[in-house]
């Protein structure tokens, strides 16, 4: 039995949420594949008397940005008590919270991550592929600017690997109201997933929903949100709505939309998978996550970052409902057997124990296909 531990600041966050759901709810599957998970709120005796030891960004909170060295060596001294250290980065997006940890962990998690890794040595303006894409492509600017801290030593992308993303969590109506209460009163019977879903091929009137909110401090991560609300004006009514009002049109609508926020991955895109619409979203074709809901044309439907074809994409789907039921059958098909199907605690253990594999690993003794494409650059 591979023992391994989790420093973690518990279900502080939504993606903390989501990162400990399937540790705490696929427990007996994770037995069955030869795991035994033990979760430490307080850096505790024995939390590295073990194989592997996980740490949750979310525990250093604030202490990234108010005291950033004190973080580093205390991260290189859980390295030095344990070499089989991995730390995960919860972060919305596919790039950098806390890249200068990477020199002190044996691996480095993300929920998803940029398929092209040499994009890491460079900075990113907004710290994230698509908010540097609309400064590049579309002049939109920040105020102030920022930009990532690129990888310096192109061997450090060895160390990166993919951890699971947000999807497995309870994005039902009143799922994040008990999550939210499992924090401060952790009763079992208060986590569960999701088993109720509406059938895509289930009659709906409304034609397309866009509830989101274009609120942002950077003007880099707001543009896309802004400028597809220009674009469907005349076809979506404006504004948010209250929670179960929301779910009741997301039920009755065809297609929904679910553009990019601080992250690529957003909680809509499971609420969609939830209520049988079909998901229209940006190409997701240069982001590595799991579980991999994003397979255009299959799970769902991608359109292009600049937005030149939405109108088009969106005209067709509604021109062909079949054709559009059927990509959303498959769609919430792939989120349900990830989420609360049979195999989903069988899949998640498979998941698992490859990290925990690849943290177990002696280091690798020849250049990896990482570190030759970064050699190119």
């Amino acid at each position: 039995m591979k023992r391994v531990h989790v420093l973690t600041a518990g279900f502080t966050t939504s993606n903390g949420q989501a990162f400990l759901m399937p540790l705490i709810l696929h427990r007996r599957a994770l037995r069955d594949a030869g795991l035994e998970v033990r979760l430490f709120r307080h850096p505790s005796p024995g939390l590295t008397d073990c194989d592997v030891l996980m740490l949750d960004g979310k525990y250093f909170g604030p202490r990234w940005e108010g005291d950033t060295p004190a973080v580093l060596e205390e991260v290189a001294g859980y390295r030095a008590r344990i070499d089989n250290l991995i730390y995960v980065d919860l972060a919305d997006s596919a790039s950098w919270d806390h890249s200068r940890a990477l020199p002190h962990v044996k691996l480095y998690c993300k929920s998803q991550l940029l398929r092209d890794r040499t994009a890491y040595l460079k900075p990113l303006y907004g710290y994230r592929a698509f908010t540097d894409y609309y400064h590049r492509e579309c002049g939109v600017n920040d105020d102030p600017p920022v930009v990532s801290e690129p990888v310096n030593d192109p061997s450090l992308l060895d160390k990166l690997a993919v951890g699971w993303n947000s999807a497995l969590a309870d994005y039902s109506e009143w799922g994040v109201y008990r999550m939210q209460l499992y924090d401060r009163l952790p009763l079992r019977p208060l986590l569960r997933f999701p088993k109720e879903f509406t059938s895509p091929a289930a009659e709906r009137s409304n034609p397309v929903s866009c509830r989101v909110g274009t609120r942002y401090v950077r003007a880099t991560i707001s543009h896309q949100r802004t400028h597809l609300l220009s674009l469907l004006k005349d076809r979506v009514p404006p504004g948010r709505v209250p929670r179960k009002a929301y779910f009741a049109e997301l039920r009755n609508t065809r297609v929904a939309l679910s553009p990019f926020g601080y992250g690529e991955v957003c909680y809509r895109d499971f609420e969609i998978f939830l209520s049988g619409a079909l998901m229209l979203k940006p190409d997701m074709s240069g982001i590595e996550t799991w579980p991999d809901l994003y397979r255009g044309g299959e799970t769902m439907v991608a359109h292009r970052w600049d937005l030149t074809d939405i109108i088009d994409r969106l005209d067709e789907l509604l021109a062909h409902p079949g054709r559009a039921t059927e990509i959303a059958e498959r769609g919430q098909a792939a989120y349900r057997r990830h989420l609360c199907g049979d195999e989903a605690g069988p899949l998640f253990a498979e998941h698992l124990n490859s990290i925990v594999a690849k943290a177990q690993a002696p280091a690798a003794t020849q250049q990896s296909p990482a570190r030759a494409m970064a050699s190119a650059v």
